[in-house]
């Protein structure tokens, strides 16, 4: 089984994109506005990818 180096910006991609769809599912379950839910899910989204900065230091420590 070959071992490759992790892709940092698809960790961080992983990270946004769980963080949106969390945001989003929550928001569409509080407010039942799409729209509302979407915009939250982006912003969300936006500030997982800043903070999976933490989980790219941990996989390349």
């Amino acid at each position: 089984m070959s071992t490759h180096e992790p892709n940092y910006r698809t960790l961080r991609l992983l990270c946004a994109n769980a963080a949106g769809m969390a945001g989003f599912l929550l928001a569409f379950a509080v407010g039942r506005e799409f729209a509302l839910a979407l915009v939250a899910g982006l912003v969300v989204a936006a500030i997982g990818y800043v903070a999976s900065s933490a989980v790219v230091e941990y996989a390349g420590g």
